[in-house]
């Protein structure tokens, strides 16, 4: 089916992010479905304990995107 993105990026905040956990709740299924190997696993923990303990070292998604997606 094709998208329009154009169109989509056209849709209020609230429609994106409804529209976000449509689309990820559609695909959980199949992704709880897969085993994640446990080094994925102990690197999500480690990274969740650091942005637990330094919340402030965390940089907002536009500086990423400005420093990182060229």
């Amino acid at each position: 089916m094709p998208v329009d993105k154009l169109e989509l990026m056209q849709l209020s905040n609230d429609e994106k992010r409804e529209l976000a956990f449509e689309l990820l709740d559609s695909i959980d299924e199949e992704f709880i479905k897969k085993e994640i190997p446990e080094w994925k696993l102990e690197l999500i923990r480690e990274r969740l304990k650091f942005d637990k303990n330094e919340p402030d070292d965390a940089l907002p998604w536009n500086e990423v995107k400005k420093k990182y997606i060229k």
